[in-house]
Formats: structure tokens, sequence, C-alpha cells
């Protein structure tokens, strides 16, 4: 978070607060125009989205199976902060920001203000790549990793808001936060069969491909191609669900009728319990703002975790989810060819982010900025206007700052 925001947020010579610059990405579909090009290459952009999105939205973090034991802990790199969330001896989660910000050093390191999240050897904060789970037994008293996220004194660690849902864990660093229900309002009937079911991790894998954080949403669920759904271009299935008030959507979904093979392709894997005879013979794909991509399968759940790790670079954390119920040794050989179409199908959408990016990273500055949004083409997705409705509004938003100081340092102001 930028730590005098009232300084502004200025690059390309744009004032990215300026409603005027988001006026023609606001109109209404078919008439309103793509967003700034500085809004997908920018490192300011990127700060203003840490202080304007990821410090005051419910973020999706990974599911509760990875951490299953007492004094487990999940460390993420939220925006430029970093967190952890452990596990309790009740079952509960406490989420806090980590003992050593920034790697323990006095002052963030020039090596790591480049914008890009560096592999730091030290601990994960909010200059660097995630390291994986810690396991209690690696948080041991005096252990060199409880020093460095949770201190001799845990309790008095800066707290962080974090709730569940189904089976994932979701952070929000802002004190003054609305409960993470609302922001899942609108998909909570859709996906209760699948989150209410049983679910297990039986898969999991990272990649991390060279296009805005962005980009890798809209490309889920635009360019996507799955090879267990028919595709009739004749009679699109895509559905914009909105909740709430029409113009702040909070996700997107798309919906494909699975193909007549699925059944018997993956006969292995129990079907989930409570979909009704439509969903059973669907997949669904949706993006809840504003980083969860999931599939929803008869007999299976796929979710993405996007996170950034520069301007240009977007980690995607993927984990697939079946029925506690199947028989795993009966099912392995379905898992391995699901496993394998889902990332050939994730590779093909990042192509097309990939060139996305590549295009905005080619598109000339403006000459002056009044005249910057006046070159730019109408959006011509559906997803992409959704999601860039959501964005310019929580762009926009003005937040009360107490003194010249960033969020995390106002512990319950």
């Amino acid at each position: 978070m930028n730590l005098h925001p009232e300084l502004g947020f200025f690059d390309e010579g744009l004032n990215l607060v300026e409603p005027k610059l988001y006026a023609a990405a606001s109109r209404p579909f078919g008439r309103a125009q793509i967003l700034p090009p500085a809004a997908y290459r920018s490192k300011i952009f990127a700060d203003l989205e840490d202080e304007k999105i990821w410090t005051r939205t419910w973020v999706c973090v990974g599911a509760q199976q990875q951490i299953p034991n007492t004094g487990d802990l999940f460390p993420f790199t939220l925006g430029h902060h970093g967190i952890h969330v452990e596990r309790l001896a009740d079952g509960g989660l406490v989420a806090r920001y980590n003992k050593a910000q920034h790697g323990g050093c006095r002052a963030v390191p020039l090596q790591c203000q480049t914008g890009i999240k560096t592999k730091c050897s030290f601990t994960s904060c909010g200059y660097s790549r995630d390291r994986d789970v810690i396991h209690a037994a690696e948080v041991g008293e005096g252990s060199r990793l409880a020093g460095q996220y949770l201190g001799d004194r845990p309790e008095r660690l800066l707290p962080a808001n974090v709730e569940t849902w189904g089976p994932l864990i979701f952070v929000n660093l802002d004190p003054d936060c609305e409960p993470l229900a609302k922001q899942v309002k609108g998909l909570v009937k859709r996906v209760a069969p699948y989150f209410n079911a049983d679910m297990k991790v039986m898969s999991e894998f990272r990649s991390e491909i060279d296009c805005n954080w962005k980009l890798a949403g809209r490309a889920y669920l635009e360019d996507i191609t799955l090879p267990f759904v028919t595709y009739d271009e004749a009679k699109p299935t895509t559905q914009i669900t909105k909740t709430a008030r029409p113009d702040r959507p909070l996700h997107s979904k798309y919906m494909y009728d699975l193909a007549d093979d699925y059944k018997a392709r993956y006969s292995s894997l129990p079907k989930i319990a409570g979909l009704s005879k439509q969903w059973q013979g669907r997949a669904q794909l949706c993006w809840l703002f504003p980083n969860l991509l999931l599939a929803l399968m008869p007999n299976h759940v796929l979710s993405i975790v996007l996170q950034p790790t520069a301007t240009a670079m977007t980690l995607q954390r993927v984990a697939l989810f079946i029925p506690q119920s199947a028989n795993v040794r009966a099912t392995t050989a379905d898992l391995a060819d699901l496993n394998n179409h889902w990332r050939e199908a994730l590779v093909g959408c990042a192509a097309e982010a990939v060139s996305r990016q590549q295009e905005f990273d080619n598109w000339g500055l403006p000459v002056r900025p009044d005249t910057a949004a006046k070159r730019l083409p109408k959006e011509s997705s559906a997803f992409g206007y959704d999601f860039q409705k959501f964005l310019v509004e929580r762009i926009l938003t003005e937040h009360e700052y107490y003194w010249s100081a960033p969020l995390y340092s106002q512990p319950r102001r």
C-alpha cells in the first residue's frame, strides 16, 4: 500500500484516480472502451490496486485442507503484504501479518523494489514469492521459521480477517470490512451443492504466466478450450450474473453443456450429491472477483487462485477437488487424465492472455492526458466488461485516512 496515498497515483502522464479517465470504460456494454493500458503495465497502478482491492476485498488464498493440523501455517503475499494463516487447536483459523515483514529487513532492499516479487530466502513478505505450507513441526519454539513468522508472542501480531467458504480460505486486510457472505452472495445458491459436499484436494500445481492478473482471469472464461464439453457457436451459453446493484458485479460465469461421453469417460468419479439433473450435464466456469477462478463439474471442482507476482506476471495456484467418497485407487487413471486436460486447457488460455499483454505493452503513451481514452477500442468481452466495472468502482472508491500511514499500520482504526 502506498505510504502516502494522499500524494496520489500518477504514471504515464495520467492521474490514475481521476474519474474522467474511466468514464469511457464505464459506459454501457457495447459502447464502453477498454481500460487504459496503464492498468496492465504500470507499477503505480499495481500500487493503486494494493490500496483499493487487495487490502479491501475478500481474497482467496487457498484450501483448508492445505493446513489440516494444529500449528500449520499458510504463507501468502496479499498485494504488497506478507501474511500467514494458522490452524488453531480448536480447528479454527487465525490470519496475521508476518512477524518479520519485508524479509526481516530494516528497509526494503533496492533489489526487492523492482515491481517483481523476488524469491526471498528469508521469509514470505510483501516483496517475495511465497514458500510452500509450513508444517507445525517446522515452527516449534526457538525455530528460525517461528521467529520469522510468529515471533515470541504471536497474539501480539497485527491480525487480519479470515473466513472460509466451502473448502476455501479467504482473507481481508481491512479491519472495517463487511462479511464474506456479502461478496459471495450471488454465487452461494449455485455453488452450494459443490461446496456442501465433503471435498478433498487430490492434486495441486502452480504455474506462472507472463501477463497481468486481470488478463489471466478474463482469458480463463473467454479463451479456455475443454475437451469434455460441446461447443455450439449458434447457441452460446454465456450468462453474466450480477449481484446486489447491477453496476457492481462481483462475479462472471460461463456455462457449457458436457459432451455425451463425459459420464462414461470419468465413471470412477462419484457424482457430487445434491446436483439437479440439469447441472449434472453441465460445466460451470466462474470468476469470483478479484482472484478466484472455479470450474464446477458434476464430479470434481477445480480452483485457481490468481496472485500477481509482477505487473505483467501472474502465479496460478491450481487445486483439483473430488468427493471424499471416491475410491482413490479406482480414480487414479481418471485423475491423471483430468489433470492433463486441465493443464493443457490452462496453457491454451494463458497463451491468449500473454498475447493481450504484449499488445498493451506495445501500446504507445498518450500525447496528452486528456486524449488518453480517445484511441482506445471498445470492450468486446462481456467478461472483460463485467470485471472492469468492478475494478473501476473499487479504484474510484474514496477511503478515510486518519493519518498518513498505510492501512496495515492502522490496526482497528
